[in-house]
């Protein structure tokens, strides 16, 4: 009988690897439900105008969160991209432990600054209290969320994408529906409420993060305080600080628009974006999980033999990426039209923006194994001249066109980062196997 090798080295017969494939399914569906569910609850309760204030916050601590551990997030990439389970071993579990402490330490750092420009603004310009009020819940958030997300990342470089997602997207969009449903029985005082529901969202996902990782580096109890000596942590301390500069490029690509537009654009724009950006995010949900669809042993067995060379293996992943990510985005850009009718007419007439972050959702999704032999070679000025690049022309297509098109020329930056990125590791990726 054919098993399969997960995790902590269980072995799975067929029939034991469809029920973990319908079970990472229903996980996958409720994120998605969840995600679509917080964001009705937001737009339903706030009008465009203070929704835009509402996700403005979200864009100040995810972008600053994204700032504080890009570098620890390429050292994990660098070290943990597609691992053997005995590669998850006492070793592993104390770097991402040290470095998860480090990323929150230095995260409480920037935020207690924050907090003391707040506190100075808030003396000197006394009109902008309530705003200062507001971004307050989001100032303190940033610890938790720069840990659980970094920690997310850990998790997807191990493969396991199922628990990135959920460290990701379920407290934080849980903690918001139970927001509103108690403003349901108070409606006073929404924005603040909501606030305040994402600062403890991201104090559980932080504590769901640390749990995970635990569960996915299980050692043996005499293993569990294993202690690296000062020679090997100075080698990590100096890998991670060459990826210093690199890792503000990433956290530039990926939020960089999306600053400018909370900058240069109106309060209305930035809830546009967000809403439509958290739709479309709906496809990471399910990539994953239409990757098993094709399962007849001819379709395998063709595979196989057009994996028997690296460059035949690339152009099958590629392929398979692929189709599963058409599948993906023309399934969620099916229902779009459903949710829109939902969220309601203020969000109605924003179909370009839906198709630019859709093109970008399908060039990310497609390229994915490209960008993933791009961190297993790990050239790091190769690396560093992608994510330049690409941040450089996102930015730039970004500041440019905001004040004259919106969240439009935010998504245009987002798209024309994301096609020289995923460009650039595709000929790379090919490069190599050359």
């Amino acid at each position: 009988m054919v098993t399969l090798t997960v995790g902590g080295g269980e072995s799975f017969s067929p029939m034991g690897r469809g029920m973990v494939a319908v079970r990472e399914l229903s996980l996958r569906i409720v994120g998605a439900v969840l995600q679509i569910a917080a964001t009705l609850a937001v737009v339903q309760v706030l009008p465009p105008a203070v929704a835009g204030i509402y996700f403005k916050g979200f864009i100040i601590a995810y972008g600053l969160a994204a700032l504080l551990r890009g570098k620890y997030e390429l050292f994990i990439a660098q070290h943990f991209v597609n691992p053997q389970p005995s590669e998850l071993n006492a070793r592993a579990r104390a770097v991402v432990r040290a470095l998860g402490i480090r990323v929150l330490i230095r995260s409480a750092i920037a935020c207690a600054g924050l907090l003391v420009v707040t506190a100075d603004l808030d003396v000197m310009d006394v009109y902008l209290h309530p705003y200062l009020q507001t971004y307050l819940p989001f100032v303190l958030g940033v610890p938790f969320v720069t840990l659980a997300f970094f920690l997310a990342s850990t998790l997807r470089a191990t493969n396991r994408t199922l628990g990135s997602v959920i460290v990701n997207t379920y407290s934080i969009n849980v903690m918001i529906i139970i927001a509103v449903a108690v403003l349901s029985l108070r409606a006073e005082d929404e924005l603040v409420i909501l606030s305040w529901a994402f600062f403890v969202g991201s104090l559980l996902a932080a504590l769901l993060g640390v749990l995970l990782t635990r569960y996915v580096f299980r050692v043996p109890p005499e293993a569990a305080h294993l202690k690296l000596s000062p020679a090997e942590w100075r080698e990590i301390y100096t890998s991670t600080g060459e990826n210093g500069l690199t890792g503000i490029a990433l956290a530039g690509l990926q939020w960089g628009p999306l600053c400018a537009l909370a900058v240069l654009g109106n309060a209305v724009e930035i809830a546009e974006y967000a809403v439509v950006v958290r739709t479309t995010q709906l496809v990471d949900f399910l990539i994953p999980a239409v990757v098993f669809v094709p399962q007849s042993v001819r379709f395998q067995s063709r595979l196989c033999q057009a994996m028997r060379t690296a460059r035949g293996k690339l152009a099958v992943d590629l392929s398979v990426s692929l189709a599963t990510t058409s599948i993906a985005v023309l399934a969620v850009g099916i229902l779009s039209p459903l949710f829109v009718s939902w969220y309601g007419p203020e969000y109605s007439g924003l179909t370009l923006l839906f198709v630019l972050l859709f093109i970008t959702q399908w060039v990310t999704g497609t390229a994915r194994p490209a960008v993933r032999r791009l961190a297993a070679d790990w050239d790091l000025r190769r690396i560093r001249r992608v994510l330049f690049t690409s941040m450089a022309a996102a930015i730039v297509l970004s500041v440019v066109g905001i004040d004259r098109y919106g969240a439009v020329a935010a998504a245009v930056g987002v798209l024309g980062g994301a096609v020289l990125m995923n460009g650039q590791a595709i000929q790379s990726a090919f490069r190599r196997v050359a």
